[in-house]
């Protein structure tokens, strides 16, 4: 490179990463206002799908100054999954036929481009410095999430939520007494593992201060996200953030510290009434279908008195009582645990077993799953599944092997990611997370400046 070209470099680098880092602010604080839909689909574009279009844009301006890139090892489980997906759109296109041809490439462009947003960020945070500022940007937007989440309760701010057809318009409402809280998401899902994932950064940077008076603004802001949080009322979520403090408090062995935020979640949860009837539901539908498992079920005695029965041409003096309904088991009693067992999980699995080897394909089983791990079996078959599984062990692995070489910042970072890849993959087990736009875009974020440290 010619010194004339060095000041072109800094100008397209500058410009790079400062676009990337107004993303990661808009994602989180803009709501899910759609700007149009696709026509014959239920597809809608956003604000943001432009904003990233236009980094890649700049980046590959920006290569044509520079004319030199790196990629990452896992660039390979990327590609195979990316692979395999495309193969599963053409088998249902093609093969099975079970899905609208535009309607399954806009929701593989649609993965393409959340998990796109891992490179960016791995290409942009190529220094400590620049690392330390995006990880510090990553946790301002959590401020404005709760001063936003408080307007909706105190003050009427409206709510843009996706989670039925009728209000995935853009339709502004109003959150209602006892309803479960959004803030600038689209459900209140996407804000618990949202707030779980800044509330990762916040514990691992207490943890990497060794006084407490400069630990008390973290864990005062932690307490005030930990009471949105609770108003999101997510149970799955709660156990991948105890579960990401229980990392991040090992990995700096921060044991006395860990047990603080321990009992700060325990007390919330304790003098919470929805949490603790949503854990008692769940808890009574889990001890009742296990003792199915180990006990049989007793069934009524035979007829053991002397009268004759009841012929069909014998009068009877005996009224036939009304039947009553029958009563729900408990399994349905629990409404969200009800629809997963009873509708979306089974849902999926017929979807495996129609094409086992590479599903019917995206978009194929509706909009939720609510379980990643089933959704993939069902929409890329077994090769999906496998694919996705290689790559989030790729990601596991350079995080537990690359904590240990690293300091500073960047182990900070590193502890961080791991905390947020374990409360994902809890999560995944009941939430669609790596479908749900503004979170999987940010985990991709997340984990691409993690793997960037490698740069150092």
């Amino acid at each position: 490179m010619t010194k004339h070209d060095a000041p072109t470099k800094t100008l397209w680098d500058s410009f790079f990463k400062y676009l990337l880092a107004a993303v990661l602010i808009f994602i989180p604080l803009y709501p899910k206002f759609p700007l149009f839909t696709v026509p014959f689909t239920y597809v809608a574009i956003r604000a943001e799908d432009f904003l990233i279009a236009l980094v890649w844009l700049v980046f590959f301006l920006r290569l044509l100054v520079v004319k030199k890139i790196s990629f990452p090892k896992i660039t390979f489980q990327f590609a195979v999954f990316f692979l395999v997906g495309l193969v599963s759109c053409l088998s249902a296109i093609l093969i099975t036929k079970n899905v609208q041809p535009l309607l399954v490439i806009l929701h593989y462009a649609r993965r393409l481009e959340y998990l796109s947003v891992f490179f960016l960020v791995y290409w942009a945070a190529g220094d400590k410095n620049t690392r330390r500022y995006y990880l510090e940007l990553a946790i301002l937007p959590a401020l404005g999430v709760f001063l936003y989440g408080l307007a909706q309760i105190y003050f009427q701010a409206p709510v843009i939520s996706t989670m039925d057809s009728e209000s995935s318009k853009g339709i502004a409402m109003t959150l209602l007494p006892g309803v479960t809280l959004n803030s600038t998401f689209a459900g209140h899902y996407d804000l618990a593992i949202y707030l779980t994932m800044m509330m990762t950064f916040l514990v691992a940077i207490s943890s990497s201060l060794s006084s407490w008076i400069k630990r008390l603004p973290f864990l005062g802001f932690f307490i005030a996200l930990l009471w949105l949080f609770m108003q999101a009322g997510s149970r799955i979520s709660i156990i991948g953030l105890i579960l990401s403090v229980a990392v991040v408090s090992f990995y700096y062995r921060r044991y006395f510290l860990g047990l603080v935020f321990f009992g700060v979640i325990l007390a919330f949860i304790a003098t919470s009434p929805q949490y603790l009837d949503r854990f008692r539901s769940i808890f009574k539908v889990f001890t009742v279908e296990t003792s199915r498992v180990f006990v049989s079920p007793a069934f009524a005695a035979t007829r053991t008195n002397n009268l004759a029965p009841i012929t069909k041409n014998s009068p009877s003096l005996t009224p036939h009582p009304t039947p009553t309904p029958e009563a729900l088991r408990p399994i349905q009693q629990d409404r969200s645990t009800s629809i997963r067992v009873d509708v979306e999980w089974p849902r999926a699995m017929r979807s495996f077993y129609k094409n086992p080897f590479l599903g019917t394909g995206y978009s194929s089983i509706s909009l939720a799953t609510d379980n990643d791990y089933l959704r993939a079996l069902g929409e890329t078959g077994l090769l999906g599944f496998l694919a996705l599984l290689a790559l989030l062990l790729a990601i596991g692995r350079f995080l537990f092997t690359q904590v240990a070489r690293v300091s500073g910042v960047d182990r900070l970072i590193l502890v961080s990611a791991l905390g947020i890849f374990v409360a994902f993959l809890t999560s995944a087990i009941f939430i669609d997370v790596f479908e749900s736009s503004k979170i999987a875009i940010l985990f991709w974020a997340f984990m691409g400046l993690a793997f960037s440290t490698k740069n150092t």
